[in-house]
């Protein structure tokens, strides 16, 4: 057994305590349109949608790198105009201030995780009724590395200490790697375990409420 104040669940925020109106899946065409413009890219574009954004970012940066071009910048001035849009007067999912609150009652150590901007991360948690929920935000900037890699992970834990378990809970295959990377458990919300495993990522547990959380044992 682990004591509750040991025990860290570190949740992703888009669509996992908050729905995000964010259109990933235009920030994907547009970083991509980008990319080929400036030939960093050869990929298809099968290929190239299922990439993380992070990962896009990474191609567009290592092109800045090699031929000097700002391919980068623009493609983080499209994902900022696209995380102020999509999270303004974003709502918490199944009653997230609730649930994290009793779950911090129990003792947890509670967390969020986000790839998106802090000013944006900070806005969306306060218009959410999310704030004074979690003892500490990583937001993009403040990691190395964005998810899919297990940075922002390794930060949260830096912040907590005296953690000895820890649970990532989140919508995306990239939340379960950086669970996976960091040797933390996953506990995927509301994503069909086909698709998780399509990408390589085998969740500890799958939920579809929040308050599901209440009921599952995390000291074990």
């Amino acid at each position: 057994m682990v004591l509750p104040r040991r025990v860290a669940l570190i949740f992703d925020m888009d669509n996992t305590l908050i729905g995000s109106r964010i259109d990933f899946a235009a920030i994907r065409r547009s970083l991509i349109a980008l990319l080929r413009a400036a030939g960093a890219t050869r990929d298809p574009d099968d290929v190239l949608v299922r990439r993380a954004i992070a990962e896009l970012v990474a191609r567009g940066a290592a092109h800045d790198r090699a031929h000097g071009t700002s391919v980068a910048p623009e493609m983080w001035r499209i994902i900022e105009a696209q995380e102020a849009r999509g999270l303004e007067n974003a709502a918490p999912l199944d009653d997230a201030p609730a649930v994290l609150r009793a779950l911090a009652d129990r003792g947890y150590r509670i967390a969020v995780l986000t790839n998106n901007g802090r000013a944006a991360a900070e806005a969306a948690i306060d218009a959410a009724a999310l704030g004074g929920c979690a003892e500490t935000l990583v937001a993009r900037g403040d990691a190395a590395a964005l998810k899919p890699a297990g940075d922002g992970v390794l930060e949260v834990l830096r912040r907590l200490p005296g953690v000895e378990r820890a649970y990532v809970i989140g919508d995306s295959w990239i939340d379960g790697a950086a669970a996976a990377a960091t040797g933390a458990r996953f506990i995927a919300y509301r994503r069909p375990l086909s698709e998780l495993r399509e990408r390589g990522v085998s969740p500890w547990r799958t939920i579809y409420h929040l308050s599901e959380l209440l009921e599952i044992t995390l000291t074990d």
